[in-house]
């Protein structure tokens, strides 16, 4: 019995340590923006690596997120609500499931004239499919907004959001529960 007490309050004390071992990385991104991230998951050369305690190392196996998100050896991420994408080369996820897209640093999608535009490498398309911000916000063609806590927003004519997900212009969006 003393030895399974000395054995637990061991395994806590390691368990604390490991809690409090955040360590960041400085990760440049193709626009030489600098993001603060700590441990991590990266598509790098078309391989999905993991950045944990200093060390890099191919995903071996599928990686459960603290929100629920999975994250597979052949970039594939299904989300909590069971929609899936794709990471690119240069797109990270970090442990809490939280995505920074490399091709999505840049530009934006905007409600005009009734549709979801989309300007993407300085050419403006309309959007024809969800997609993914940054923060996990999913924006519809329609120009429905729902928020990663479940809050959806409808887009007026004019309004622009970034593709980390933070809006541009505010005008009066009408939030929903």
């Amino acid at each position: 019995m003393k030895n399974l007490s000395v054995l637990l309050a061991m395994v806590i004390c390691s368990l604390g340590a490991m809690a409090t071992n955040t360590k960041m990385y400085s990760v440049k991104t193709h626009n030489h923006e600098v993001v603060q991230m700590g441990d991590h998951i990266m598509m790098k050369n078309g391989k999905m690596m993991v950045m944990k305690d200093d060390k890099m190392m191919m995903l071996a196996k599928e990686m459960t997120m603290s929100n629920g998100s999975i994250v597979y050896p052949n970039g594939m991420v299904k989300m909590k609500d069971n929609k899936t994408m794709m990471m690119k080369n240069g797109d990270m996820i970090d442990m809490s499931g939280t995505m920074t897209m490399k091709n999505n640093m840049k530009g934006y999608v905007k409600m005009k004239d009734g549709k979801m535009m989309m300007m993407k490498d300085g050419k403006m398309m309309r959007m024809e499919d969800e997609m993914m911000m940054a923060n996990g916000a999913m924006i519809s063609p329609d120009g429905t907004i729902k928020m990663s806590d479940g809050k959806t927003m409808m887009m007026k004519n004019g309004d622009k959001m970034d593709m980390n997900g933070r809006m541009m212009k505010k005008t009066n969006m009408k939030m929903e529960k």
